[in-house]
């Protein structure tokens, strides 16, 4: 009996009507991977497996990024008659940002809002905040992007936010976190309706990216949730350094400050000291580099400038808490060939 049931097909699912809500400030790449991945689907499986709607609230262009192209909706949000809606992330890279994002877009807010309590709403990264704030997400467990944790657990005390967890699909409800949150939206769905040698193929052949999981440890050191614009300055330099250069004095001396003032720049920032901040910076090259290829530790060491690969896992072990082999199969990176 348990053979019989674990060999049985999926069911066949009727097609799904999925909408992508359009606004202005939307960040529509993961929009655009999002339809991709329908459009592979529908070409492995010989059938229509989703149609995807593009729709504004008015049918009209919106501008997404300000200096990025107008995008075109098909339709009205009112007149698509869609199973599940999909809202994309918004520009808001801080608690101020994300207030004045959500007031500028009230009227996404207020059609997200009077949608029928039945209907499927997936989103991702800041996206969510527009879910939150619509009362959609009141008394469901949902995910976000993290360094909007504390402004949305302070705005929205209803949600069961799970921050730490990638994905979370709560009664029709399903949001993801990060910039790439996407990929987990679509694979959920795509999982629902292909078999699993279907899905791989859309997953290898067809080279769609993987999300990663960055350990917390990494956190403060990613470029997209620093708004300050020293830290971005000495990150960018951080990363451009080698790592046996990169002292507290050489990134003070290149933004032209004195060093206890950057290490207190720093230190109010990011809640690190300067130094481990540096070497948070360094360190994550590193996990780019273990999880994107098979390179040897000692050619990454050498390439980044560590100096020897004992100095490289010394450092790597004391900061993330595992060896960077140890790193590489978390992340699902390629083995090293040597």
């Amino acid at each position: 009996m348990t053979k019989y049931f674990q060999f049985m097909p999926k069911p066949r699912l009727p097609r799904l009507d999925l909408g992508f809500l359009l606004f202005d400030g939307c960040m529509p790449s993961g929009l655009f991977a999002a339809a991709d991945m329908a459009r592979a689907a529908n070409l492995r499986a010989g059938r229509e497996l989703f149609r995807v709607t593009w729709a504004s609230l008015d049918g009209a262009p919106v501008a997404g990024a300000e200096d990025g192209p107008r995008l075109l909706p098909s339709r009205a949000f009112a007149e698509a008659a869609c199973d599940a809606w999909l809202v994309p992330g918004l520009w808001a890279m801080s608690e101020a940002g994300l207030e004045g994002a959500i007031a500028s877009l009230a009227p996404v807010v207020r059609a997200l809002r009077e949608l029928p309590a039945s209907t499927p709403l997936w989103s991702y990264c800041t996206g969510v905040a527009l879910l939150a704030s619509a009362g959609r997400l009141d008394r469901h467990a949902a995910t976000a992007a993290w360094w909007l944790r504390g402004a949305l657990a302070r705005r929205h005390g209803r949600v069961d936010w799970r921050f730490d967890e990638p994905l979370v699909e709560d009664r029709g409800v399903r949001t993801a976190a990060g910039p790439s949150g996407y990929l987990p939206l679509m694979t959920s769905a795509l999982g629902e309706r292909l078999p699993p040698d279907a899905l791989r193929d859309i997953e290898d052949v067809l080279m769609l990216p993987r999300p990663r999981e960055w350990l917390p440890v990494f956190r403060p050191v990613e470029l997209i949730a620093i708004e300050d614009a020293r830290l971005r300055r000495a990150l960018v330099f951080a990363q451009r350094c080698a790592a046996q250069e990169l002292t507290l004095a050489a990134a003070s001396t290149h933004l032209r400050m004195a060093p206890r003032s950057f290490a207190r720049h720093v230190q109010a920032g990011t809640g690190l000291a300067a130094g481990d901040w540096l070497r948070r910076v360094k360190l994550r090259q590193v996990g780019e580099a273990l999880a994107a290829s098979s390179e040897p530790v000692k050619v990454i060491a050498d390439r980044l400038g560590f100096g020897s690969e004992a100095s490289l896992h010394r450092a790597f072990h004391r900061t993330v808490g595992c060896t960077p082999a140890q790193f590489r199969r978390r992340l699902g990176g390629a083995r090293a060939t040597d």
